[in-house]
């Protein structure tokens, strides 16, 4: 059973509304960072954020089991959030904790 690297870009203000939905099928920690995001696809972008180029986006992490992987996803679908939310899933070679 291999762990993941499950990431979410979301909407900032759906930043704690994702984190909640995590939490209730997950235990892992969870990780926050704002992102600023350039490109060219807009189709996730409010309309201020079309005409500047520049979509403000929170990376939500966490390393889980693989077998979690879609009760999570699932928990984030089912979300009441306001904007979509694009994620991807990385394979983790190791990990730990340095005390």
């Amino acid at each position: 059973m291999p762990d993941l690297l499950l990431t979410f870009h979301c909407a900032i203000r759906d930043t704690e509304t994702i984190v909640e939905a995590i939490r209730t099928v997950a235990r892992a920690p969870i990780h926050v960072r704002e992102e600023a995001v350039r490109g060219r696809d807009f189709s996730d972008a409010r309309t201020a954020e079309q005409v500047t180029g520049n979509l403000r986006r929170s990376a939500v992490e966490l390393i889980i089991a693989d077998t979690v992987q879609e009760d999570v996803i699932r928990a984030v679908t089912d979300s009441r959030r306001e904007r979509p939310v694009r994620w991807h899933a990385l394979r983790v070679v190791s990990h730990g904790r340095i005390a």
